[in-house]
């Protein structure tokens, strides 16, 4: 799941949240997700999807203790647009989102497209590192827009997937490397399926799935055995072996 690369994101980089907020006194929420994508792709900004419920006891502890924080506000004014979604009334996006438990926090591009997600309570300070961290999405969000028109375009489904790898959103990103290899314009052409495949299994390697990452790795040297990144396929396939041991 994406919480093991969202504490990377941490360590490293990224992510999405949100406000529209008067000076540092509370969160601006918004509870239309189409109005607050409209403001998002306005100030070109992420958003941050809280999905909550009046029965959830964690929820109601970010409602104390997180979003009433000063410097968590002082972030969301410039860093992010906030959404909550109450996911009793409004199941159709807690459907759309694959929601499997409360909280669940989402982060996603202006558009919606998701990023990374944290399931379960997250900390004020975390939460204002993430933002602190959030890439520019000037260029995410202008594949988005490409994909809307042609969601099958092979060009614009690699160079998400490169954009969100450069971010460290490595599980979004293989979910375009994935798209992408299931174009034909991919298929196709093996210099540029032999790059998406290693690049899908590094990113597995960062999310720490040692399993997925040999997987694949191990296929891509069966598939591409004279591939000119064979020495590193074969290295990055020792390294994700020893993480698969290690968490045996």
């Amino acid at each position: 799941m994406m919480i093991t690369n969202m504490r990377s994101l941490l360590l490293a980089a990224v992510v999405v949240i949100s406000v529209s907020a008067p000076a540092a006194a509370e969160i601006r929420w918004y509870t239309d997700f189409k109005q607050a994508s409209a403001a998002a792709q306005k100030a070109n900004l992420p958003m941050f999807i809280d999905f909550w419920a009046d029965w959830c006891a964690a929820c109601k502890i970010m409602d104390a203790e997180v979003y009433t924080d000063a410097k968590v506000i002082r972030t969301f004014e410039d860093k992010a647009i906030g959404v909550r979604i109450h996911f009793d009334l409004q199941p159709d996006l807690a459907r759309k989102f694959n929601v499997p438990a409360l909280p669940y926090l989402l982060f996603t591009n202006s558009y919606g497209t998701p990023l990374l997600y944290s399931r379960g309570f997250l900390e004020a300070e975390d939460l204002s590192k993430i933002l602190e961290a959030m890439p520019s999405l000037g260029r995410i969000n202008e594949l988005d827009q490409a994909l809307q028109a042609n969601k099958n375009d092979a060009v614009s489904l690699v160079a998400m997937g490169r954009e969100l790898r450069d971010a460290a959103f490595w599980e979004a990103s293989n979910t375009f490397y994935d798209r992408a290899l299931k174009q034909r314009a991919v298929r196709n052409d093996a210099a540029l399926r032999e790059a998406v495949s290693y690049e899908t299994a590094l990113n597995w390697l960062e999310l720490q799935d040692g399993k997925k990452a040999a997987t694949l790795l191990a296929k891509w040297l069966k598939d591409f055995p004279n591939g000119a990144r064979k020495a590193d396929v074969q290295a990055a396939l020792l390294r994700a072996r020893e993480l698969e041991r290690e968490l045996e």
